[in-house]
């Protein structure tokens, strides 16, 4: 007779949760940071990053579809056409249509960023509070 070991299911001690929710904090931070600062494909790739943290707890036609609204901002960014962020050397000015790009891009990161925000208050890693959640004080 075989022996077989029984089927033992382990649960680690520790939580990631507030390792990705530091994470989070630190993209979010960032992504203020650079689109302040103009750097608009350093802001853009701020929440590509935001984005996996958050996407791995989308399940099924959940993820899905989120997937493909966040597929669409990226179409759409790269169909304006390649994020510049560098400003004309000298005393040159920029062209009207790389301004009018800019202004393009700006408002389109905008958009994803606010998709971004409000998945994350969705998945309960945001700002919005639930009256459910079992953390209540009362």
């Amino acid at each position: 007779m075989e022996y077989q070991s029984p089927i033992v299911e382990k649960t680690s001690k520790f939580s990631s949760g507030i390792n990705i929710i530091m994470r989070l904090d630190g993209l979010w931070r960032d992504t203020h940071s650079h689109s302040r600062a103009g750097r608009y494909q350093a802001w853009n790739t701020d929440m590509d990053r935001i984005w996996l943290e958050l996407a791995r707890d989308l399940d099924g036609n959940d993820f899905k579809e989120k997937k493909k609204e966040f597929e669409k901002f990226e179409q759409e960014i790269t169909e304006i056409g390649i994020i510049e962020d560098t400003t004309p050397s000298g005393f040159g000015e920029s062209k009207v249509n790389e301004k009018s790009n800019r202004n393009k891009h700006y408002k389109k990161l905008m958009e994803k960023q606010l998709f971004i925000a409000r998945l994350e208050n969705k998945l309960g890693k945001g700002t919005t509070f639930d009256e459910g959640d079992e953390d209540d004080f009362e």
